[in-house]
């Protein structure tokens, strides 16, 4: 048996697709000049942009595998050719939203699997370690880089953003033999497990992640190229991976707290659609304020709070309620679920 390095891996899968960089990005040649307006060449430069990116493949088409797929078509950055997502059915509901977007779809995981640089696992948790063992699958058949079913890219990176699975549960599958030429070539695919939060789909997700053993710096690269055009991307320890689950659920705290802004504001006269509206953005102005001007959440409270003013008054009111308890209780029984569902 011999083992292989990642960039052998990654020169024989450049074989059976378009050429790869080092870091394993897909090298699309210069197109042609050609004397196009102005406006049609500003058109064709921006898709060569997206077509030069990474290939994205998606095994599930849910709720947030659709605010990924949004968020990477709306950044500019990676085309709907360079997307490719998958369901249990060619009839169901969520693949036909998928195929809305314009981007290659499939009931076929195998499709996925063969066709991608970063293939994103976004099924339920109890269905993980199948489509990993269907991954591991297809690659061990692989007998010849030029035979006609050979993945494009030898060594893709996983990325599971399934909760309660655990990367040592789903490294026991990321181990892929193939059979090159009557020798047995063995290696660790790489794995991420990440938590992105719906807000990917307006590019103002919140996506934090932790390697596998086997994931290099080289590997890690392609990831944080592609959740960071889908908003703010940060590496964490896995133990703490089940408490941010906990966080993509506060998108819905939050809501519910800018839901009840509003309520006040029609309560005192404001028409529903403007209370909305104000009380939305007097949120994104808060967080702004603490993250781009670098201020402590107690120090906006301090500077907004005047002696006896309209701003002390409402907290107390806020303290009297016990919102900031609410939200701290909130927060540790959705981890504490979390937790109960990887039991």
């Amino acid at each position: 048996t011999i083992d292989v390095s990642y960039y052998f891996i990654k020169i024989m899968a450049s074989k059976t697709g378009p050429a790869t960089s080092r870091s394993g990005v897909p090298v699309t040649p210069a197109p042609a000049t050609q004397h196009r307006p102005p406006s049609a060449k500003k058109k064709r430069l921006a898709e060569d942009k997206a077509e030069s990116y990474y290939r994205v493949g998606l095994i599930g088409s849910g709720n947030l595998a659709r605010a990924i797929v949004e968020g990477l078509l709306a950044s500019g950055q990676i085309g709907p050719s360079h997307i490719t997502a998958s369901a249990t059915s060619e009839t169901s509901e969520n693949l036909k939203k998928m195929k809305s977007f314009g981007v290659t779809v499939t009931c076929h995981n195998r499709d996925v699997i063969f066709n991608s640089d970063i293939i994103i696992i976004a099924v339920k948790p109890h269905q993980v370690l199948d489509v990993m063992t269907e991954i591991q699958a297809a690659h061990t058949e692989v007998h010849s880089v030029s035979q006609a079913s050979t993945p494009k890219n030898l060594r893709p990176l996983i990325v599971s953003v399934a909760a309660g699975i655990t990367i040592s549960d789903m490294e026991q599958k990321t181990e892929i033999s193939w059979n090159m030429g009557g020798s047995a070539i063995t290696g660790h695919v790489p794995l991420i497990r990440c938590l992105p939060t719906l807000g990917c789909c307006v590019r103002a997700g919140v996506t934090v992640y932790a390697r596998g053993r086997f994931c290099n710096d080289s590997d890690t690269t392609p990831f944080v190229t592609v959740f960071s055009l889908i908003g703010h991307c940060e590496e964490v320890l896995e133990k703490y991976i089940d408490t941010f689950v906990a966080y993509g659920s506060a998108v819905a705290f939050m809501s519910i707290a800018v839901e009840a802004l509003a309520d006040g504001g029609v309560l005192a006269g404001i028409p529903r659609p403007m209370a909305q509206r104000i009380s939305a953005h007097t949120m994104i102005s808060a967080a702004k304020i603490i993250l781009e001007g670098k201020k402590h959440p107690g120090e906006v409270k301090d500077a907004v709070s005047s002696p006896a003013g309209t701003t002390i008054h409402g907290i107390q009111v806020l303290e009297r309620a016990g919102f900031r308890s609410a939200l701290m209780d909130a927060l540790k029984t959705a981890k504490d679920r979390a937790e109960q569902l990887r039991q």
